[in-house]
């Protein structure tokens, strides 16, 4: 079949659910339903992306008085998972202000960036679901929290696979 699509179940619709604890190598992880907790829950995810950060060294030879590239490797690879909630829950803005809580608020500015395990379940209306477990990871804010007055409240997180 040239140049159409080879299998349209391959093809997906659908969302994601970020679950995240802080403790490095969580012994559920890797267990799909047991880290799926409300505790771990990130709540809604509005948007998500992955993207893979890779940094690439090429290399040049010389033919005939001009240069052609004949090598190309990666050097440093990440990725990273960009998504925004809006669950403005106590859980949520700990982290998004590398919080502690205190009885019913938030104390910002009290830790580092959180380390921990992950999982990210892409749940699909059509097409297969996805789940990537992630036993190493970095939670941090990634940019500001819009207040809009006649939107919901949202913030933006990047979790940066180690």
């Amino acid at each position: 079949m040239a140049g159409g699509t080879l299998d349209t179940n391959n093809l997906t619709i659908g969302g994601a659910k970020i679950y995240f604890n802080a403790t490095i190598g969580h012994p559920d992880c890797l267990a799909t339903q047991a880290f799926r907790t409300t505790a771990n829950s990130l709540g809604n995810i509005v948007s998500a992306d992955i993207t893979p950060e890779n940094t690439y060294v090429e290399h040049y030879t010389s033919n005939q008085g001009k240069l052609v590239r004949d090598k190309e490797v990666v050097t440093q690879s990440a990725i990273s998972i960009n998504f925004t909630f809006d669950e403005m829950n106590l859980n949520n803005m700990k982290r998004f202000f590398f919080g502690t809580t205190s009885a019913s608020y938030v104390l910002p500015l009290q830790s580092n960036i959180a380390e921990g395990s992950a999982q990210i379940v892409i749940q699909t209306q059509i097409g297969k679901d996805m789940i990537y477990q992630i036993p190493k990871c970095n939670l941090r804010p990634a940019g500001g929290m819009t207040l809009n007055p006649e939107s919901w409240h949202e913030a933006p997180m990047t979790l940066s696979i180690n």
